[in-house]
């Protein structure tokens, strides 16, 4: 099966799954990110807006916003988010989920006018339609995470992820990023 075949099925499979599904899968993760936390004190905490059924951090960036961790741990969180920009994708500094706008591709993402964030030593929440055995990402095609991670090489990736969505067999090229670590959760 090709990629493009591949991408449909996981989509199909995953655009089928519950609201219910999705918020528990996604509470699951989101406490596994928490445990992250808790064990820096300080962190540069990159993700994503979620489309359709990905795992939705969105809980997770409420707390981060609100000064919870700052107040109750001492932690100074800097979160952020892409944006494409014609051909590539850059982070921004988010400090309110109420400064995003809807992109060409329907994901949420920080004004233009944002402060930017070079990632460096950087813990990345990465979406996904799949991985292999070997954590290589199947992504949806453009390119953006391949890009920028390969040339920002200096930061800890961890994919996101769905039972389902673990050991898929695809044909690798030499961009598809590896992931350093998989939060997976499992539904139905």
């Amino acid at each position: 099966m090709n990629k493009g075949e591949l991408r449909k099925l996981l989509l199909d499979k995953r655009n089928s799954i519950s609201r219910e599904e999705v918020l528990s899968a996604s509470e699951s993760i989101i406490r596994e990110i928490d445990t992250l936390i808790k064990r820096n004190k300080s962190i540069v905490l990159l993700g994503f807006m979620p489309l359709g059924n990905e795992i939705d951090l969105r809980p997770l960036y409420k707390r981060i916003l609100s000064g919870y961790y700052k107040n109750e741990f001492d932690i100074d969180i800097t979160l952020g988010l892409p944006r494409v920009c014609g051909k590539e994708m850059r982070f921004f500094k988010v400090d309110s989920l109420d400064n995003l706008e809807k992109s060409k591709f329907g994901i949420m993402e920080p004004r233009l006018y944002s402060e930017e964030i070079i990632a460096k030593n950087a813990h990345v929440m990465v979406p996904l339609i799949g991985l292999n055995k070997d954590k290589r990402r199947l992504g949806f095609g453009g390119g953006f995470y391949d890009k920028y991670f390969g040339e920002h090489r200096d930061n800890t990736l961890y994919g996101l992820a769905y039972d389902f969505q673990m050991n898929i067999d695809f044909e690798v090229n030499e961009y598809d990023i590896a992931m350093d670590h998989i939060f997976m959760a499992k539904v139905g």
